[in-house]
């Protein structure tokens, strides 16, 4: 009993004492927990700030996406495209006009842009308490890429057999169908009309239909060729270097048609074809070509346009061995350098005009003559087609090879699409080779939808019997005659890596006797040509 006592009175001693200390402690506590809630509070509200601050760069982001991506197109016209980017930055609530915003535009090289878009006087809240200042700043670049050059990475093109080791042959001459001429002869564009064998059944001659015809909508004839107004002509380009010592002369080998008996490489007889090639120089829109202005500078040379009539035989070098070239224009060294077209038609309702007109482009560094590459010489004027390349495929040998396109490594990783038009009658296999010289795996179909597979490395384009027609009225019965074969080329990731140094690719034809092929080609990449890249 005594034990249990004492305990008693051990604990409660033990109790008053922890009792006494109470409102101390709990004073403590309330002064921790003040000192705590200052820098919590500080914490909270940053982190509010923060979160204001990202929403801020996402908006801004945008604005220089839309700005980079809308001014762009206006390149190398720099002050058009800081007009437009910094309207467009407007747009999206950033405008340079604000004395907290500031809008930098640039140009990186002559397809890029770039857009800063800062504001360094971001919302401040709680964060004002330890900062003067928060500077947000985004910034986009966006490209616009042209056309792939086709068919040439040199001073001309076209001139199949004329050329010699080591710059040639080329294998093919440039190519132009009458009006008349039925589309299955391998020209899509330049000719009215499809099913028209013969071909006087559907011209506007005396031979054919009677006055009340339409030989654009139609009326009384076998069947218009739909594609004939979706291009009104063929367009070539002579890219054109800066600080040139040297006028630049465009010539055209065998301008004009004529009877195939002579030494011009037409065909058809002594068909009539009347050709006209129209010269506009570059602008500050080269993504629009439409608004191109016609070069008023030819007039010593000739008119421009110029018209070439049948059988016209205005020459003036000797170029190749042949006398058979006319001088187009004279580009004066302090003109405009970049991307002048070159276009060329044939004339509409002319009376039995269903041959081909086979010519030739050369651009020379004065009267020289001289060839060149644009692979090892900068200061090559460039000869190439755009969009389309119409040709006549001609080679003394069995087995060919001809310049394709140019495809630069910023593609990499992305599909190329070849069309080609009416291909490889006559032949065996088409295969696309790399700029290293290897055949590439691709997949292929029809417009149309009736021939397909892959991935293969040959196209079979043997076999010109008992093959379907697209409809009445054609003469060959070859596996794609008239018909639009779009090949499918997956390019590699490591592009640059592979093609270091040249990237153009080929397009290889092999034939039991000499090549010879009036087709159409098109190259394209799958994508935007307006784009983001940083």
């Amino acid at each position: 009993m005594m034990r249990s006592q004492q305990s008693r009175t051990a604990q409660s001693a033990h109790n008053r004492s922890a009792h006494s200390r109470r409102p101390a402690e709990t004073g403590y506590v309330l002064a921790l927990s003040a000192l705590l809630m200052i820098p919590l509070l500080a914490v909270v509200g940053f982190a509010t700030d923060v979160g204001s601050w990202y929403a801020e760069g996402i908006r801004m982001q945008r604005a220089a996406d839309a700005a980079s991506l809308a001014g762009v197109v206006w390149l190398p016209d720099l002050p058009k495209a800081t007009d437009v980017a910094l309207d467009t930055a407007r747009e999206n609530g950033f405008d340079s006009n604000d004395p907290e915003i500031s809008i930098v535009v640039e140009s990186v090289g002559t397809q890029q842009l770039r857009v800063t878009i800062s504001d360094d006087a971001a919302d401040l809240y709680f964060s004002s308490l330890f900062l003067d200042n928060v500077l947000i700043e985004r910034a986009a670049v966006a490209e616009y890429v042209l056309p792939v050059p086709l068919g040439s990475p040199k001073n001309y093109i076209g001139t199949a057999g004329m050329v010699g080791p080591p710059n040639g042959p080329e294998g093919f001459w440039m190519a132009l169908n009458g009006f008349c001429a039925p589309k299955e002869q391998g020209d899509p564009f330049a000719t009215r009309f499809s099913g028209n064998w013969p071909n006087t059944m559907i011209c506007p001659s005396p031979l054919g239909p009677g006055p009340n015809s339409d030989p654009f909508t139609g009326d009384s004839y076998f069947e218009v060729n739909d594609d004939y107004l979706t291009m009104p002509q063929y367009e070539y380009i002579v890219e054109l270097p800066e600080a040139r010592g040297q006028d630049t002369i465009i010539s055209i080998y065998d301008a004009a048609k004529h009877d195939s008996a002579t030494a011009s490489p037409d065909l058809g007889g002594n068909q009539p074809l009347t050709t006209t090639f129209t010269l506009r120089e570059p602008d500050n829109t080269p993504f629009d070509d439409s608004d191109n202005p016609i070069y008023g500078g030819c007039t010593s040379d000739g008119a421009n346009p110029r018209t070439f009539p049948y059988g016209e035989s205005d020459f003036d070098f000797s170029f190749f061995g042949s006398n058979r070239w006319t001088r187009f224009c004279t580009i004066p060294a302090n003109a405009p350098a970049g991307r002048w077209i070159l276009q060329v038609h044939n004339q509409a309702m002319e009376e039995d005009a269903f041959s081909v007109n086979n010519y030739s482009i050369f651009a020379t560094k004065g009267t020289s003559g001289t060839v060149c590459d644009t692979r090892n010489d900068p200061q090559c004027p460039a000869v190439f087609g755009k969009n389309w390349m119409s040709i006549y495929a001609q080679a003394n040998a069995p087995e060919a090879e001809f310049y394709l396109a140019e495809i630069e490594p910023e593609h990499a990783g992305k599909q190329m699409i070849i069309t080609l038009f009416d291909p490889g009658e006559g032949g065996n296999y088409v295969e696309v080779r790399d700029p290293n010289g290897n055949s590439v795996p691709f997949t292929y179909q029809t417009r149309d939808g009736d021939y397909s597979g892959g991935p293969t490395t040959q196209l079979n384009v043997s076999g010109c019997v008992g093959w379907p027609q697209l409809g009445p009225g054609r003469q060959s019965r070859c596996r794609f005659n008239e018909r639009y074969v779009e090949i499918a080329v997956d390019l590699p990731e490591d592009y640059e890596t592979l093609y270091p140094d040249d990237h153009w690719w080929k397009i290889y034809y092999d034939f039991n006797a000499d090549v010879t092929d009036r087709t159409t080609w098109s190259v394209r990449i799958v994508g935007d040509p307006v784009r983001l890249v940083n």
